[in-house]
């Protein structure tokens, strides 16, 4: 392994022993429990000065206080296990509970009732304390080890994540899907929950993602290293924070008093699976998770002995991979259509979408201007192919010269044909089944030393390792694979914690980490350039160029070959301190954190567009404005490029950099033995992102374009040192520094079995930079030339046979106007908008009203009315540089071109003296001249705008019986409405989808709607339960050694979700509106009727779930953008499933155990029309009205039946 690898451990070595020396400093984000109460007498007067004593059973640590004159006591900073409290005061007997479970994070009451007598009498209880939470109003939930070792979980493309269970919490939501890594806690952003593992927050750098996409997903945690889950839905402790949702708290194992470990090994076979719904056969699907755990007490004799007590828990897993258990479906040209033979291209309604002849475009004399283009009134004419007699509609005839000198035909001889009895035009191949790209060859470490000292010191230091292969399969045929090999892929956590008590009410909890993932890309058909045409004009021919042909899908990758050591890290170094300080009735905690969040990106990729090239194929350029028709593969077979660009690299990396500062305090103060109040602030500030070396630039909106005649709108480059084109601050945003977030909780006990909960609490998020690269766009120095078609699409960018234009200036240029007239390197279309205002963050406001019943010791249920209103959330909702929607009027003029020497065109100005000759990746057309910033081709998205707005109200119940007597269950159940114009942290995931960036900024109302997620009902179901046969069980508790073999030992464990379907969007397939409007085109329903064709309840796949007929025409989409809402009210499809572990222990001999088990995931192999992820719009269907596949399902579906079976070693 190469020396770079351990730079990250190195600096944690050098660093952690400093950070013992720091002050307080952090947002100590502790995992500690604690435990409080009253002493009291047989009348209930308080005892005062009574001593207790808490010991751990794990590890004999012990702490110890004294009641204060009211005759409270409370241990907080507690390590999560098992304890036993002790109590003893003069004049009364001892007291003793043992059995007392301390999860993560737990507040709990244990009241202690001395009786009178000696202390050489005892009063000894064997109970748990309390489920209850009588402190405060935070809304969470908790699963122990034991529990997660059991429970059903899936070996599926990657290792087994124990944060998967995360989503059995009630206001935790999945979409369309029960994938976790869609989940989305109490109405927060989408992958914007914050994820801690052993005291630190798991944010990626300045990746813009943390909670479950961590911890479930890049830092993957196994049951078997994990001590406990915990997850905090709602207005917790301000010591939490940094998001507008929950946090998902992993803390991993640490050895105990005992020696204890597994040998394991997980097996998934094709075999065992069912058939995937709509496809011939079953996908490929091999996989093993194998691996060991051992854990104890390390003691070296005369040496190193019962003052300073250490403990070890280290785990090593490994993961193997071979196909997957669903195979993707893709769209590909059909055979007669790759032979110009387009006679099966019709719409929906079964009409035969024209194909034109490009080289006949001309005027039509008779075209009315005051009247909107359609079939009679078309502004353009064309000849329709009629083959070679000139008697066949829809056919290229193959003697014609362009076809016989076409290059598309290179492509066509890789591309695979349909896969018989599968889909139509459209999702009509099943592809090859891929594991998960980046962890599906991986080996894990993970080790936690734990040192006691005396019983005041405790420091833990835990160190996880994960390191990948490269994933060499393609889904597609290798040629024209669009994977990437993912390589090298490694990953490093590094935790220190140190718990000390200076007295027994004063204690400080001091945590730091580093952590870091290292991915590398390189494209899978990187080898064979040779095959294709090379495409002049382009950066590079290493590698083939890259196809893109609109609803088929791209071919090729943007990364390059693996020698490019493409590589992206995101670094991050946190160091928190807390202080707890216990006085009286008070329970005071202060603290803070720095964070400090980098991205490390180098190498010679182009992000959206590769150096060998990137040329897309649209319907325009083969069709006609005012009808619907053209083709991309028809463009493509012509070589009518639509839009083409390349890569030019000066600099060939970016470094990313800023911090975070947070302070905290909070008060808990115990008013009475009934009323508590919790009461607390938050402060923290984000820095903007900047590039360690100021290699960046961005748009300095109000800055006069020397080049564009003066007008506002100019790029500028980072810092100070690029003379006339330095905008002087490194980053464009202004720093914020009122991030003030208070809190406010209620506990009430009505009855000892009963509390009422209330709360209301402020959250800050992170600073969020979509895109995943740190907020750095380089323009300048390097550059991504684009060319764009003409008048509306109808004439092409350029033709693929004569290569990339050149007029374009090469990297480097420290230019200011460089960018007029140009795409960018971002795909903004211009510079990289910051806007100024952002740092000043997105937050949430969280409410909660919550009743708690205690049925007996080990059995409540707890409901609950949840809201959550989001502000200033990552939206893509107010682009500057789009039109107003007034301008349709002008119809077919917004076309209308400029020349060089024009100085008006239908009484439109030109912009500035040269402005049409700039214009490179766009066309000169008059509604390009009328946009606010006519300089720049796009609409100029702000990378940070956070002008989105949620509201998310919810009813939540949660029935719960904690493990006693065999037998452990949790019911959740969750009733919500999530209202936004803004879902997650990634929002030009959501732009791309078309689910976001189609209503006008103008209209910026008709962006509420339901969230693209919305999930009204959720129901979970989790189940543990070890049957009552068997040696000292309840039925036959004395059988014989056989008998007892055969019917004792069993556990049966079950996880049953199920969800409402999330709601479609609509859109038109046809839309003839300028994209200077930053708008699209939305079907309107027609009044009185529903979008159905046939009912969800007796859906057939063959036939269309929509009726075209119910919403606006799609013809009409001319200059006009519809009526319809950005996400509908109507609903996909709902999902179920149901998993089951049967799982039979063997006793080997005292202390070792064998234990087998079938795993069944989706047992009754249901099948429900949903994407198993980022179900957004529920996208296993054609929601484009006009398309020839509306309402057509696309082959996607839920996972089939699969099972595994499991065979684990335990001492």
């Amino acid at each position: 392994m190469k020396k770079r690898h351990f730079r990250g451990l190195r600096a944690s070595c050098i660093l952690a022993p400093l950070a013992l020396l720091l002050p307080a400093s952090a947002i100590a984000q502790s995992t500690n429990a604690t435990i409080s109460g009253t002493v009291a007498d047989p009348t209930g007067a308080a005892v005062p000065n009574a001593q207790l004593t808490l010991t751990s059973v794990a590890t004999g640590s012990v702490a110890k206080t004294t009641s204060g004159p009211d005759g409270l006591f409370s241990f907080p900073n507690l390590q999560p296990g098992i304890y036993e409290l002790r109590a003893a005061a003069q004049g009364f007997r001892d007291f003793v509970q043992t059995g007392i479970e301390m999860t993560m994070n737990a507040l709990v009451r244990q009241d202690v009732k001395l009786q009178l007598g000696t202390a050489v009498q005892t009063v000894e209880v064997a109970a748990n304390v309390s489920p209850l939470n009588t402190t405060n109003a935070e809304q969470k939930g908790s699963i122990s080890p034991e529990i997660l070792q059991n429970l059903p979980l899936e070996v599926l493309g990657t290792v087994r994540s124990a944060a998967n269970f995360a989503i059995l919490m009630p206001g935790v939501t999945t979409g369309g899907g029960g994938n976790p890594f869609d989940a989305r806690i109490n109405g927060g952003l989408q992958s914007g929950d914050e994820a801690v593992l052993d005291g630190v927050s798991l944010a990626e750098g300045l990746m813009s993602q943390s909670g479950m996409v961590s911890i479930q997903s890049d830092f993957p945690t196994s049951p078997d290293m994990v001590s406990e889950l915990s997850v905090l839905t709602s207005n917790y402790e301000p010591q939490y924070g940094s998001t507008t949702s929950g946090q998902i708290i992993v803390e991993t194992k640490s050895g105990t008093n005992q020696y204890h470990g597994a040998l394991y090994e997980y097996h998934r076979n094709t075999m065992l699976n069912a058939r995937q719904f709509g496809t011939p056969d079953r996908s490929p699907d091999i996989e093993n998770e194998f691996g060991g755990a051992v854990g104890g007490p390390f003691q070296i004799p005369h040496v190193w002995g019962k003052e300073r007590r250490t403990f070890f828990y280290l785990n090593m897993t490994g993961f193997r991979a071979g196909g997957a258990l669903a195979a993707p479906i893709f769209s590909v040209p059909t055979m007669q259509e790759r032979a110009g033979d387009f006679s099966d291209w019709v719409d929906s309604k079964g009409n035969l979408i024209p194909i034109y002849d490009p080289d006949t475009l001309r005027p039509n004399p008779n075209f009315d201007p005051s009247q909107d283009p359609g079939p009679n009134n078309l502004p353009y004419f064309r000849d329709q192919f009629m083959g070679c007699d000139g008697k066949t509609p829809n056919v290229i005839c193959p003697t014609d010269p362009r076809m016989v000198n076409a290059l598309a035909p290179t492509w066509f001889k890789y591309i695979p044909p349909p896969t018989p009895g599968v889909g139509g035009l459209f999702n009509n191949y099943v592809g090859r089944a891929r594991p998960e790209e980046l962890l599906f060859h991986t080996n894990y470490f993970d080790l936690r030393l734990d040192q006691y000292i005396r019983d005041k010191d405790h420091l833990s230091v835990s160190v996880y390792y994960q390191g990948a292969h490269a994933n060499t399969i393609s889904r597609l045929p290798v040629q024209v694979s669009n994977d990437n090999n993912a390589t090298p892929e490694y990953a490093f956590i590094h935790r220190l914690n140190w718990d000390h008590t200076i007295s027994p009410n004063l204690l400080n909890h001091m945590a730091a980490g580093y952590h870091n993932r290292e991915e590398g890309y390189g494209s899978l058909d990187w080898k064979y350039a040779g095959l294709f045409p090379q495409i002049s004009g382009v950066a590079t021919h290493d590698y083939p160029p890259v196809i893109n042909l609109g609803d088929y899908g791209q071919y090729g990758d943007n990364y390059g070959g693996p020698n490019v050591k493409n590589v992206t890290a995101r670094p991050d170094f946190t160091i928190n301190d807390l202080f707890t300080w216990v006085r009286s009735k008070h329970t005071i905690k202060i603290g803070g954190e720095y964070r400090w969040l980098a991205e490390n990106n180098r190498g010679n990729f182009g992000g959206y567009c590769s150096p060998a090239g990137n040329f897309s194929f649209a319907s325009g350029e083969t069709g006609l404005q005012g009808i619907l028709s053209g083709s991309p593969i028809a463009s493509f077979l012509l070589g009518q490029v639509d839009s083409g660009c390349a890569t030019f690299f000066a600099v060939a990396s970016d470094y990313p950099r800023a911090a975070a500062y947070i302070l905290h305090i909070g008060d808990t103060y115990k008013f009475t033995p009934k009323l508590s109040v919790n009461y607390g602030l938050r402060w923290d500030t984000f820095t903007p992102a900047v590039e360690k070396h100021d290699q960046q630039s961005f748009l300095d909106p109000s800055r006069p374009n020397s080049a564009a005649g003066g007008l506002p709108g100019s790029l500028v480059f980072a810092g100070s040192k690029w003379g006339a084109a330095s905008f002087g601050r490194r980053a464009p945003e202004l720093t914020w520094f009122k991030g003030f977030a208070p809190r406010l909780g209620i506990a009430y006990s009505m009855t000892p079995k009963t509390v009422v909960r209330t709360g209301y609490g402020v959250f800050f998020t992170q600073m969020f930079y979509p895109g995943w690269n740190g907020g750095v766009v380089q323009d300048g120095f390097y550059t991504i030339p684009t060319f764009g078609s003409t008048q509306g699409g109808l004439t092409a960018a350029f033709l693929l046979q004569n290569g990339l234009p050149q007029n374009f200036q090469r990297p480097p240029f420290i230019d200011p106007s460089s960018l007029n007239g140009q795409g960018g390197t971002g795909g903004a279309g211009g510079p990289n908008y910051r806007p100024f205002d952002s740092n000043r963050r997105p937050y949430s406001q969280q409410w909660n009203l919550t009743i708690e019943h205690e049925f007996t010791n080990n059995f409540y249920f707890d409901i609950a009315y949840v809201g959550n209103r989001g502000t200033r959330l990552p939206s893509r909702t107010v682009p500057i540089n789009a039109l107003d929607p007034k301008y349709l009027s002008m119809g077919q003029a917004l076309y209308d071109n400029f020349g060089s020497a024009d100085t008006s065109v239908d009484g439109v100005p030109t912009p500035y003296p040269g402005w049409a000759n700039q214009m490179q990746a766009c066309a000169p057309e008059v509604a390009q001249a009328l946009r606010p910033y006519p300089q720049y081709c796009g609409s100029l998205y702000g990378l940070t705008e956070n002008a989105g707005n949620s509201i998310y109200h919810a009813f939540q119940a949660k029935v719960e019986k904690r493990y006693n007597n065999g037998l452990w269950t949790l019911t959740s159940y969750t009733l919500e409405k999530t209202l936004d114009d803004a879902d997650q942290t990634q929002a030009d995931a959501l732009l791309w989808s078309g689910a976001h960036g189609v209503i006008s900024p103008f209209e910026r109302k008709r962006n509420k709607a339901l969230a693209v997620d919305d999930v009204p009902q959720t129901l979970s179901e989790a189940l543990v339960y070890d049957l009552p046969f068997g040696k000292g069980k309840r039925w036959a508790p004395n059988p014989g050694r056989i008998l007892n073999g055969l019917i004792g030992g069993w556990t049966l464990a079950t996880v049953i979700r199920a969800s409402s379907g999330v709601p479609f969007f609509f859109r038109s397939s046809y839309c003839n509106v300028p994209g200077e409007f930053a708008a699209g085109c939305i079907p309107g329903l027609k009044p009185g009727l529903a979008p159905w064709a046939q009912s969800k309840g007796s859906f057939d796949p063959n036939k269309p779930l929509f009726n075209e007929f119910s919403f606006e025409d799609f013809n009409s989409f001319n200059f006009y953008l519809g009526r319809g809402p950005r996400i509908s009210s109507y609903r996909g499809f709902g999902y179920h499933n149901h998993d089951v572990t049967i799982i039979k222990n063997f006793r080997i001999k005292e202390k070792v155990d064998f234990q087998l088990r079938g795993e069944f995931f989706n047992i009754w192999n249901w099948h429900t029309f949903n994407c198993p992820t980022q179900c957004w719009g529920s996208g296993a269907f054609d929601t484009s009205v006009g398309d020839s596949n509306f309402g057509l399902w696309n082959g996607t579906v839920t996972n089939p039946r699969n099972i595994q079976f499991v065979g684990r070693f335990t001492f």
